[in-house]
């Protein structure tokens, strides 16, 4: 006899927190946006295409490249510093 409780037999999963992260925030009150909604759903703020390349933008860079640019510009810096010194 076949088990009639198909729900034990899922494979699946909702995968929520993929979602949110792929959300941005909005630019007038911070809410999260899905990357084709035209509009907030929480304030209404329409999202011009502006707006869209800056949200995007910043999401797209992250932390380990930014503290990776930092540290290079340092040594960066560093060295004409000190490379400055030894010629004056």
């Amino acid at each position: 006899m076949p088990d009639d409780n198909w729900d034990d037999d899922e494979d699946w999963y909702d995968n929520d927190a993929a979602d949110e992260e792929e959300a941005a925030c909005c630019p007038e009150c911070g809410g999260l946006i899905h990357p084709v909604a035209e509009c907030c759903p929480e304030c209404g703020y329409w999202i011009s295409e502006a707006d869209r390349r800056a949200m995007w933008a910043r999401m797209s860079k992250p932390l380990w490249l930014k503290v990776t640019a930092v540290v290079v510009l340092a040594a960066f810096l560093v060295s004409i510093l000190a490379v400055a010194i030894d010629v004056f």
